[in-house]
């Protein structure tokens, strides 16, 4: 990711908004005393409201309403076939193979001998994959760089955790990508020298409508198979949810993250004719 694109990821999410705002509202108080006082009452409400759980999971839910978990069914009613599942929606034409997205690594991990491994939200990916894999017999490919210059791709970390912790088979390991359009089209030339055009694609199901949106692009078709939803717990809903919190704000700021890489990308797809291209996007998963 540019630099400048950092610059403008910080502007626009809090809590580097409500920093904005807040010098905006000293310039303000310099100018006009009302000016200062009625910037100061927006500053409030704007940290506020983005530090509320409720307003997190409500930017969140539009964009993880853009795809459910596939509904599975047996491929057969009997013989060999009949325990593996296919999605119900595509029967005649099911995916082919499961493709998982790298996040960020967990760097230095203490409890693992100071080596990078998968990180949290990497974590939630392989482990829907494995379950994704045991119930349709698909194989795997991975696909993650290393955009902060490690000497180890994520995918490798991904490969690693997939085969010996959840005892599943990765195919293909994509390692160059630095971020989802370059996931989506480095990917797309491995999965075509196997003659793969449909799969699952496994990420957050925040971040689903725009990996989708890239893999598309590229010419594969994708049945969606997100996972990490971000939930509220019951005490959230019933009494937490509309106090201000360090987690709210986390949401917030995630939700409006996406959305930023969401435009971005769009922009690059109509100034590319809708072709695929790899330069850096203003947020990585």
């Amino acid at each position: 990711m540019e630099s400048w694109s950092h610059v403008v990821e910080m502007l626009v999410t809090p809590p580097g908004m409500v920093i904005v705002l807040l010098l905006i509202t000293f310039v303000g108080y310099l100018r006009s005393h009302w000016l200062g006082s009625a910037l100061l009452a927006l500053g409030i409400m704007v940290l506020i409201a983005s530090s509320l759980p409720a307003t997190g999971r409500w930017l969140l839910s539009g964009l993880e309403n853009f795809a459910k978990s596939p509904e599975l069914v047996p491929m057969a009613d009997s013989g060999p076939q009949a325990h593996l599942l296919v999605p119900k929606a595509s029967i005649k034409d099911p995916p082919q193979a499961i493709v998982v997205l790298g996040a960020r690594r967990y760097a230095d991990a203490p409890e693992y001998d100071f080596q990078d491994t998968v990180g949290p939200l990497g974590l939630e990916r392989v482990r829907y994959a494995a379950w994704l894999q045991r119930k349709t017999g698909l194989p795997i490919l991975v696909s993650g760089g290393a955009p902060g210059g490690e000497k180890t791709a994520e995918a490798d970390h991904m490969r690693s955790v997939l085969t010996d912790e959840f005892r599943a088979n990765v195919k293909w390991v994509e390692r160059e990508s630095r971020n989802t359009l370059e996931n989506a089209a480095f990917s797309q030339k491995l999965l075509a020298d196997a003659k793969i055009h449909h799969v699952y694609l496994v990420t957050q199901a925040w971040h689903m409508r725009r990996a989708t949106s890239a893999f598309e692009a590229v010419g594969i078709q994708v049945t969606p198979a997100p996972t990490g939803f971000q939930t509220l717990t019951r005490r959230e809903r019933e009494e937490t949810a509309y106090l201000p919190s360090a987690w709210g704000m986390t949401l917030t700021s995630l939700a409006l993250r996406e959305r930023l890489a969401y435009w971005w990308a769009n922009i690059n797809e109509a100034e590319t004719g809708g072709k695929s291209e790899t330069a850096a996007s203003p947020a990585k998963p």
